[in-house]
């Protein structure tokens, strides 16, 4: 689960500055290993591709033992920059994925000159919302996120394209995502695009996940695709969620409670029979800010140096403490239930909120392992109890409603 988890931005142009070191510090922090890196000067007015941009913060990632996402930011207003900077054709962007991708792949160029071997970006995304500002037109959109894709898998078919996330079905119910998703559904649907990222900011007004499953980001997944007339699956991919600690949410202890349910829909998404998961990675925004930089709603450090987690970061420790080990077993959407499975312990997770489960209450049943001696009952404050237990079915009482629960069964 840990190389599946991270967050960003480690912007190029700032290696070695304070404000990506303390990104490093909560990355390190929570336990993750994975961070979406994003460079304002990936290309030059020209549009020639630059990639050696990158080159010193690639370095400073593998000196942390993180793993770059590679982002090539594009978005909207630089069409109205003196000059303009029209997005590019789809020969500038197959120039850039051929690039990007033969420098950084792993043992590529970048890790030959270095003498690295075995590590480099395997994912590469870039144009991140463009459904925010919707002033790129689609046409040249999609030719761009084709050109990217087959650039890059002329060096390496096995490396992923992802489009940049999208905003708009969580901020504005538009699963069209402005027009934006139609127009790349090709290049989803002949595999050249791996998969979505979708932008997810739970909030108490508009997208309440306390009000049920409609307000999850399977939800919009689900939306998303039908929109797109997909037939096949696709990954999910989520380099941005939180939840808003604002309004009714406002106090700490709501937004760590929650905080605990997020996490778990984003990493449980499934594909379209009902419990495949199919989440490739999920970043929450922003491990590393505190309300300084990023305002109260959304940071996630409460001091800067050293870092130290506010509420929702102490929780993500929390989690991959457990689970950071392990794999996805079973996704069970409609009992709201989630199998882990690792070397040390299996953990089941339980989302107990109205409409997420179709058994809410106080009491759980369980299969447990035959080999269970013990469980451990955790919630986004911590270990609330440890009970003897017995392999088979195992019915489990006094857990909290209305809440995400973590049971944890160790194998020795």
């Amino acid at each position: 689960m840990r190389d599946r988890v991270g967050g960003g931005n480690l912007v190029t142009h700032l290696a070695g500055k304070p404000q990506v070191e303390q990104l490093y510090q909560a990355l390190h922090g929570v336990g993750a290993t994975m961070g979406r890196m994003d460079s304002y000067g990936w290309r030059t007015r020209e549009r020639v591709p630059t990639p050696r941009d990158f080159d010193a913060g690639m370095l400073e990632a593998h000196k942390n033992r993180i793993t770059p996402v590679i982002l090539l930011e594009y978005e909207g207003s630089y069409q109205a920059l003196d000059p303009p900077q029209p997005i590019g054709s789809y020969d500038d962007w197959f120039a850039a994925g051929k690039a990007m991708a033969a420098r950084f792949r792993p043992d590529g160029e970048w890790g030959r000159e270095n003498g690295i071997s075995g590590w480099g970006a395997t994912i590469f995304t870039a144009v991140n919302e463009p459904d925010v500002q919707a002033t790129i037109p689609r046409q040249a959109y999609h030719d761009a996120m084709a050109g990217l894709a087959d650039g890059v898998h002329s060096v390496d078919p096995a490396l992923r394209v992802v489009p940049g996330g999208f905003a708009t079905c969580n901020s504005h119910g538009d699963a069209t995502l402005r027009g934006y998703g139609p127009a790349i559904a090709d290049l989803l649907q002949d595999g050249r695009l791996d998969g979505i990222d979708l932008h997810t900011y739970y909030n108490d007004r508009w997208y309440p996940m306390t009000r049920g499953r409609a307000f999850s980001v399977q939800t919009c997944f689900d939306r998303v695709k039908q929109a797109m007339g997909l037939t096949r699956d696709v990954s999910f991919y989520a380099t941005e969620f939180n939840v808003a600690r604002a309004g009714e949410w406002e106090d700490s202890r709501t937004a760590g409670r929650l905080y605990l349910s997020a996490f778990w829909d984003q990493v449980a998404v499934v594909g379209r029979d009902g419990h495949t998961p199919v989440m490739v990675l999920a970043f929450p925004w922003n491990l590393g800010d505190t309300p300084r930089v990023d305002g109260p709603h959304y940071a996630m450090a409460v001091t800067e140096d050293p870092w130290s987690p506010e509420i929702r970061g102490v929780v993500q420790q929390t989690i991959l403490r457990l689970a950071g080990d392990m794999t996805i077993a079973s996704v069970e959407k409609r009992r709201g239930l989630i199998a882990l499975t690792g070397a040390d312990a299996e953990l089941f997770v339980w989302q107990n909120l109205p409409g997420w489960t179709d058994r809410p209450g106080r009491t759980l049943e369980l299969m447990l392992p035959d080999w269970a001696h013990t469980i451990e009952i955790w919630g986004w404050d911590g270990l609330r109890r440890r009970m003897a237990a017995t392999g088979g079915k195992s019915v489990i009482t006094d857990l909290n409603e209305n809440e995400t629960t973590m049971i944890r069964v160790p194998r020795r």
